[in-house]
């Protein structure tokens, strides 16, 4: 039997973290509020800066928050992070006046990443719904099934053109499941990025970029990154690039 001390110290303890958690939200809410009311009197720069408070706090920021965040960025000419939190917005909403402003963006400031292909979507579009893919792919799976145990049951012989099937069905469905095509990006966010051959400080210069360049992130060796660039590849140092989610 459960000490009856131990139960009320189980009590305490969860009214404690939910006092906590609410405590915590009320505060963001009451961040959140002022920040907006910044804003609207055009108090840009001091309402970005409890905007960011709240990011950095919570690790998350509604659509609203983040095309504020982004407008007072481009207004600042901090193209890096306007693009930023563009390229967030734009992942969570897919609102396609964010990828024109970010492409309209990215050819007046003449920065790299920011082509996009039919493949690019069609990616976009397979991720958004890649579970209702899997479960259609199931149900197939499912009914061929079902019809080689009828097959069999009535008529007490194999399906080989429906054992195909399903073993084709659960391929695909695997490969669904764990495919995702999704490259990993990251916008460059120091004015001045060295890009190296290397790992290294004492690797030879690639070139020297500003903000706000999309690349395509392929690895990581300790404080470098290795990114695509161009037609070829290079190392840029961690605190000079953001990756996107």
């Amino acid at each position: 039997m459960q000490n009856p001390d131990s139960k009320i110290l189980k009590y305490i303890f969860i009214l404690f973290l939910t006092g906590t958690q609410l405590a915590q939200s009320q505060s963001v809410t009451s961040k959140l509020n002022t920040a907006d009311s910044l804003f609207l009197s055009k108090k840009y720069t001091e309402s970005l800066a409890v905007y960011e408070d709240i990011l950095e706090s919570t690790g998350k920021a509604s659509p609203a928050m983040l095309l504020k965040m982004a407008y007072i960025n481009e207004g600042l000419e901090n193209f890096g992070e306007a693009l930023y939190h563009l390229n967030n917005y734009y992942s969570i909403t897919s609102d396609e006046k964010a990828l024109t402003k970010m492409r309209d963006l990215a050819a007046t400031k003449d920065l790299e990443g920011y082509e996009a292909s039919n493949l690019d979507y069609l990616l976009k579009f397979y991720n958004r719904y890649r579970l209702l893919f899997v479960a259609v792919f199931a149900a197939l799976g499912l009914l061929i099934l079902s019809m080689i145990y009828r097959q069999k049951k009535k008529h007490n012989k194999a399906a080989p053109t429906l054992g195909v099937a399903l073993v084709l069905i659960l391929v695909i469905g695997l490969y669904l499941t764990n495919f995702s095509g999704i490259k990993h990006k990251g916008i460059i966010s120091s004015t001045n990025a060295y890009l190296m051959t290397g790992p290294s400080a004492g690797s030879d210069l690639v070139e020297v970029v500003g903000e706000g360049h999309k690349v395509e992130i392929l690895s990581q060796q300790d404080i470098w990154v290795e990114i695509k660039w161009k037609e070829g590849r290079a190392f840029v140092r961690e605190n000079n690039i953001k990756p996107l989610p």
